[in-house]
């Protein structure tokens, strides 16, 4: 494998001097916006990359782990550090947490309204050989922490015939098995540290799934947040803050993490907590195959964590603009709002900013300062990095271990280069030499082949009914399996012969596609197909490219490319 991460970065050096690079990466105000560009760009091409990890990333994410864990576990509200300010704005949090899980004094969770969300997730589960729904319900060995939790499961699925007729075929041939908590590993995140990630038992995360369903439903209806849309208005307020300086944006470090056991035991309802406590992993196996107790409420890896996250944060905002005395505009609908949460990203009016940030560590939040601004003209927030209203994200390589990684990358690359009128061919053509030159049209996947201007396809055959040129492009095609396979070779894959109603329960849930199940695989499948382009110069909306990117990108890739 070629050594991109000495190469690239010596290329696009060399590319961005050329284009009046001044070298230097700073963010003194005033600078030009070209400047900031290339800046963005030099920072974040290889920041990701996964490709060279250190040795030391899974020990440093681990001490990271263990430094916050140990965090939540001392964590107290420290009333004798809170001012009068402080204090009204912590009651008027537990107000609005209160007002959200209770209706008419009685919670939102119960067992039918989580019941109603249940969800197996695309990732790993204790328990279970696979990571389809198929093998999840209808052939694990069902794994949780409480017995109570498969007691209230039996009783759910009792409702429903076909899924009790698939439960009672499953605990006869798999049992159930009582765990002491989830199982920590990790995953790729940068060169220097990876990321921390919690295995949780199959039936812990079947019940995580259906809280975090009522606490997505709950969150629309009451706030407007609608997770599966927010980062569009959290990335238009970020743009606007930019121009106007009228909004600021917070970045936390290891959010997902901090969010305390006393945190969450000081602020949410009694009612509430006995569910979040049932269903969370209270120990974790480390790597080594120790165990650790977990101060923390959830971790990555447990359904529930982003959108109690979510909540908590907006009941800060909430608080913060109330005793202000700002009107909370709430993003119902179309509407923008004037704050805007997903997650730990967070936007608020500039004179709430300071207060936000003080009751965030108040609460035991880190506010990550590098990536939160509140002055001059540059904001960030859900992969929108704006400066002075003009988006100056760079492009992030992960991995360049196939050819359709160098694909991808030479493509955004190439976006990146006719977009904003700087040209990048030494680094392009770097890529270039680690894939099989194969010309397909501007609307195709970034992992498809290179996308070319129509003019610059040399060999060409064409359609003689449409007129369209035909070519061959690279499919990623997860890995899936056919369930009249009764020969299936797969250990994860084969139990579900034994449990001929789970393929029924499957389908009605949306997890069957023409008789195929799908099963989260790291590295998918590459097919070289052939389609056929009558439009092949046509933009389409979804990249995201202003009105100038028009007038330039057929000669900027051509140059890049060096096709001419």
């Amino acid at each position: 494998m070629r050594d991109y991460a000495s190469t690239l970065p010596v290329a696009l050096d060399n590319d961005l001097l050329r284009a009046g690079w001044n070298g230097t990466i700073n963010s003194y105000p005033g600078i030009p916006t070209k400047q900031v560009l290339m800046q963005s760009i030099r920072k974040s091409l290889l920041k990701k990359y996964q490709d060279t990890i250190l040795p030391s990333a899974e020990s440093n994410a681990l001490a990271l782990f263990l430094k916050v864990n140990e965090a939540c576990s001392r964590w107290s509200l420290n009333t004798s550090s809170m001012d009068l300010f402080d204090e009204v704005a912590v009651n008027e949090m537990k107000h609005f947490i209160a007002q959200f899980f209770l209706s008419e004094g009685f919670s939102i969770l119960s067992p039918g309204s989580i019941a109603d969300g249940f969800g197996v997730g695309s990732g790993a589960n204790i328990g279970s050989f696979s990571t389809d729904f198929v093998s999840k319900i209808g052939t694990s060995t069902m794994a949780a922490t409480e017995r109570a939790l498969y007691s209230f499961y039996v009783q759910a699925v009792g409702h429903d015939p076909i899924w009790s007729d698939v439960e009672s075929v499953r605990l006869e041939r798999r049992g159930v098995s009582i765990v002491q908590g989830s199982r920590l590993s990790f995953v790729p995140k940068t060169a220097e540290i990876c990321r921390t990630i919690c295995t949780e038992p199959i039936l812990n995360m079947l019940f995580q799934k259906g809280i975090e369903s009522v606490l997505l439903k709950q969150l629309k209806k009451v706030t407007g947040i609608d997770l599966s849309k927010q980062q569009t208005k959290n990335r238009t307020l970020a743009r606007l803050g930019s121009i106007t300086g009228k909004f600021g944006t917070i970045d936390l470090s290891s959010a997902s993490d901090s969010m305390s056991n006393a945190l969450v035991k000081e602020f949410i309802p009694r009612q509430v907590l006995y569910w979040l406590e049932l269903t969370r992993c209270k120990e974790t196996i480390l790597p080594d195959g120790s165990r650790l107790e977990l101060h923390m409420v959830s971790s990555m890896g447990n359904a529930f964590t982003f959108p109690l996250q979510t909540l908590f944060f907006t009941s800060i905002v909430y608080a913060v603009y109330k005793v202000l005395g700002i009107h909370l505009e709430y993003p119902f609908g179309d509407r923008l709002g004037n704050f805007a949460v997903n997650g730990d990203d967070i936007i608020v009016v500039d004179r709430a900013y300071d207060r936000v940030c003080r009751l965030l560590r108040l609460c035991g939040f880190s506010v990550n300062v590098d990536k939160s601004f509140n002055q001059g003209f540059f904001r960030e927030s859900c992969g929108g990095d704006y400066y002075h209203g003009y988006n100056v994200r760079g492009v992030y390589i992960k991995t360049l271990k196939h050819m359709y990684d160098n694909y991808s990358a030479i493509n955004r690359l190439n976006v990146w280069s006719a977009e904003h009128g700087i040209l990048l061919p030494e680094t392009i053509q770097l890529l270039l030499k680690g894939c099989r030159f194969n010309a397909v049209p501007l609307e195709e996947m970034d992992v498809a082949g290179i996308k070319v201007p129509r003019r610059s396809v040399k060999v060409r055959e064409v359609n003689k009914y449409t007129g369209g040129i035909i070519y061959r492009y690279v499919h990623l095609r997860p890995l899936d399996y056919d369930v009249t396979d009764i020969d299936s070779s797969e250990p994860g894959l084969r139990g579900w012969v034994r449990n001929p109603s789970a393929i029924l329960l499957a389908a009605l849930a949306g997890y069957l596609r023409l008789g195929r199940v799908a099963v989260r695989r790291k590295v998918p499948f590459a097919q070289v197909r052939r389609r056929c382009s009558s439009r092949w110069d046509y933009i389409p909306p979804d990249l995201g490219v202003s009105q100038g990117f028009e007038e330039r990108w057929k000669s900027f890739f051509e140059i890049n490319l060096n096709l001419l």
